[in-house]
């Protein structure tokens, strides 16, 4: 992120890099067509970046609808996400992507296999889709395939995969919606 644009570098197969090629790139190159940006997020073979107005723009692999444009294309050039205007902060899953919006909920998009998405379904979606029961999130960080929220009142929920753990309620069974993180109740960040 350099005075509202974006500059990626590595490896570029899926058009991850967002400079309309497949070209790797040893060396920062810029994003086509970002201008305001305040912040960035990869996912795993796909990148977001939070524009100034409140949308939220996607570029590179999107078979499971990472991207949140309506489609499974992958594209080498950013894309709109559909619906999203009030977004304050974007986090990429492994292939997945969450936004925090700026009235406390979360929206999310991609591959759903194992709940990340937190809609109480395990059902793909191609354009964003609200996670049940979250209204006062403060921030938001995607996992593989999970996700986590840091609510106002300083404690987390997670949803998603949850085999080792992750979702940190004492079991090792995945949820389809968010649930509340065992003891924590003074968090200030989540990642």
């Amino acid at each position: 992120l350099l005075n509202g644009t974006v500059q990626c570098w590595g490896y570029n197969s899926f058009g991850q890099l967002g400079d309309n090629s497949t070209t790797h790139s040893s060396v920062p190159i810029p994003v086509s067509g970002i201008t305001t940006a305040t912040a960035v997020t990869g996912g795993g073979h796909h990148t977001c970046a939070l524009l100034l107005n409140g949308t939220v723009q996607c570029w590179g692999y999107n078979s499971f609808g990472q991207l949140g444009n309506n489609s499974t294309d992958t594209s080498f050039v950013p894309v709109s996400v559909n619906g999203i205007t009030t977004a304050t902060a974007v986090t990429g899953g492994g292939l997945h992507t969450c936004a925090l919006l700026s009235d406390g909920t979360v929206q999310c998009w991609g591959y759903n296999s194992s709940g990340q998405l937190g809609n109480a379904t395990t059902t793909d979606s191609f354009v964003p889709v609200s996670v049940s029961g979250i209204n006062t999130a403060t921030a938001v960080t995607g996992g593989f395939f999970h996700t986590c929220a840091l609510l106002s009142d300083h404690t987390v929920q997670c949803w998603g995969y949850n085999s080792s753990g992750q979702l940190g309620n004492a079991t090792t069974t995945d949820s389809f919606v968010p649930v509340s993180v065992s003891g924590i109740n003074t968090a200030t960040a989540v990642t």
